[in-house]
């Protein structure tokens, strides 16, 4: 028991060997912060690695596949107009993805890839940089088509 207390006793003294996260919490001036401690550089990432998802808008072809494999229901579906002509597109919430790939494998034009980038890390689920695929909506969004409430005679 004596070993395990001098152990707990010795971390707090220790250097610490891993980098402050997220990034976007970095120090007000980041060039006098590397010149007091040097960054550890990350691992390179194994190849076939399933990281952050990336999404080609043009690609898509809004079949709703991905969506309906989706085990995490990470992907939604919204309406745009293309070529004058109305489909979907979709935005993909990270921090709702198991990073399965399910959505990779059955995209028939591989609109969607997994990425090698792995610092993900933030304080908010929905923000920005944890959404593939806002910046796109927020410019082709458009209103959902009405349908009637009674059928017509």
């Amino acid at each position: 028991m004596l070993a395990s207390v001098y152990k707990i006793i010795e971390q707090f003294f220790t250097e610490k060997s891993t980098n402050l996260f997220p990034a976007k919490r970095k120090p007000a001036s980041v060039s006098e912060f590397l010149a007091r401690k040097p960054l550890i550089a990350p691992v390179p990432t194994p190849p076939d690695y399933r990281g952050r998802l990336a999404f080609d808008y043009q690609a898509c072809i809004g079949c709703a596949m991905c969506e309906k494999v989706c085990p995490a229901r990470a992907i939604e579906m919204y309406p745009v107009i293309e070529k004058e002509k109305r489909t979907k597109r979709i935005v993909i919430y990270l921090a709702r993805c198991t990073f399965c790939s399910e959505c990779v494998k059955v995209c028939p034009r591989d609109a969607i890839t997994m990425s090698g980038d792995f610092m993900m890390a933030d304080y908010d689920r929905n923000s920005p940089s944890l959404v593939v695929g806002l910046e796109e909506r927020r410019k082709n969004e458009v209103a959902p088509e009405e349908k009637p409430d009674t059928p017509q005679e």
